[in-house]
């Protein structure tokens, strides 16, 4: 068996060649079919999208379903405040004077008796520190213990692997240091881990700085493809993403798994280590008023480097722990695996060559029926999630942006994607951006 993982390991580049020419098969087959090069291939792909949308549409129910049982069982009680542990809360922090104060400040002010916040300043060559310094000053009447430990610039996961080894908490809060926490947050979390199994839970991302139409369309998206998938997941204890913005830990769960994963060409450091603890076997929650309010990217251009980023980490962690999950005992590791697959790049790939059939099939044969029948399809399954995600009384406040996100800014991050599941697949060298801070992030979480 040893010996068969270590070829399976050794494979990984020409798995890499093999999809990359599948691919393009394929893509090559959807546009021959649009063009009607063969007239029983183009009856062979018409057959063949409508299982997808089948199958699409199956996969949209469950999730819903899912969904809906983990909202009515999330009746978990309470701890009484002499039953709370002592959390730490670890904010790494790189060049961040823009946003640090307003994230802090919502930290100091969270409604938890006992705990303490560690910010890990990477590096900063600005204001960063000096900032969190004038904060404390006036705004920590309650004298919540703060530590600022300092070090030279080695990356997020590195700055996160410092906090925890100067945490004392049973428990971790990690918190990006463009993230306001609402103050519950912390009471709401924890009840999940009166479940031994329980080694984290996610917190559900919102966007803080909804100026425009684009940052709008983040925050729709946020909340029918993040935060609800992450719901539905929660059902079975296998949220594959706790994210960087808020995620609560067991501690002793980050020590099995060796912490954050620190690797330069390693993009979504939050992801490989949720994955890598579901291949532990513990189980990852999911709480959706455990919130935190972030600063989206504004413009086009500093949300495809975003999104670029985030689509090649995910591949990499399902890559990298796949046969750990396929070879591990039972039925529910395996599955998750195999939703891995699914999600990372099946379900893209797939979905770009429906889109490219179309557009080709609009261009040269003005055939939109089609389009709308599988637009109509998306429309109603995203419609359902909206109402399931939030309150009545809001929808129609988001119904008229997810039209525009079904006709546009979907499939624009569709393409984007599979440009980067192509970049990933040939290995194309990447180096770690640093997102430009606007400073919009108030303390009370408004833009």
């Amino acid at each position: 068996m040893g010996r068969d993982v270590q070829w399976l390991q050794g494979a990984g580049g020409k798995v890499r060649v093999l999809l990359i020419f599948v691919s393009l098969v394929y893509l090559g087959l959807c546009l021959a079919a649009a063009l009607e090069v063969s007239l029983p291939l183009h009856t062979l792909m018409v057959h063949f999208f409508m299982l997808l949308a089948v199958l699409v549409l199956v996969r949209q129910m469950l999730l819903l379903f899912f969904a809906g049982l983990a909202q009515e069982s999330e009746s978990l009680p309470y701890l009484a405040d002499e039953e709370l542990p002592y959390v730490s809360v670890i904010i790494p922090a790189f060049n961040e004077e823009a946003v640090i104060a307003p994230a802090l400040l919502s930290l100091l002010q969270l409604d938890y008796p006992h705990y303490e916040i560690i910010v890990v300043d990477d590096g900063s060559s600005d204001q960063t520190v000096r900032n969190v310094r004038q904060l404390l000053n006036h705004a920590n009447p309650r004298q919540i213990p703060v530590r600022i430990i300092s070090h030279s610039n080695a990356g997020k996961a590195n700055a996160l692997n410092t906090g925890l080894i100067h945490a004392v908490g049973e428990f971790v809060l990690c918190v990006d240091s463009d993230s306001r926490i609402t103050p519950d947050s912390l009471r709401n979390g924890l009840r999940h881990f009166q479940d031994q199994q329980v080694g984290a839970v996610a917190g559900n991302v919102m966007v803080a700085n909804e100026t425009n139409v684009l940052t709008r369309l983040e925050q729709l998206e946020y909340m029918i493809s993040q935060n609800f998938v992450r719901q539905a997941l929660a059902w079975f204890g296998a949220v594959t993403i706790v994210p960087g913005p808020i995620g609560l830990f067991r501690r002793s769960a980050l020590a099995q798994a060796g912490g954050f994963r620190e690797d330069r060409q390693l993009f979504a450091e939050d992801v490989d280590l949720s994955v890598r603890l579901l291949v532990l076997g513990w189980r990852i929650s999911s709480e959706a008023t455990m919130q935190a309010f972030t600063e989206a990217p504004d413009n086009v251009f500093s949300l495809l480097r975003q999104r670029y980023r985030w689509k090649r980490g995910i591949y990499q962690a399902m890559h990298d722990n796949f046969l750990a999950l396929i070879l591990a005992p039972g039925m529910r590791r395996p599955l998750i695996a195999l939703f891995l697959v699914v999600e990372s790049f099946l379900l893209e790939m797939l979905g770009f060559g429906v889109t490219l059939f179309m557009v080709a099939n609009i261009i040269y044969f003005a055939q939109v029926n089609m389009l709308l029948a599988w637009l109509g399809i998306l429309l109603l399954l995203d419609v359902l999630a909206l109402l399931l995600a939030t309150p009545f009384a809001q929808f129609f406040k988001w119904f008229p942006l997810l039209i525009l996100q079904k006709l546009s800014y979907s499939y624009a991050l569709q393409a984007w994607g599979v440009l980067a599941l192509f970049d990933e697949w040939r290995s194309t060298f990447m180096s770690w951006d640093k997102v430009e801070r606007l400073g919009m992030l108030q303390a009370g979480g408004e833009a």
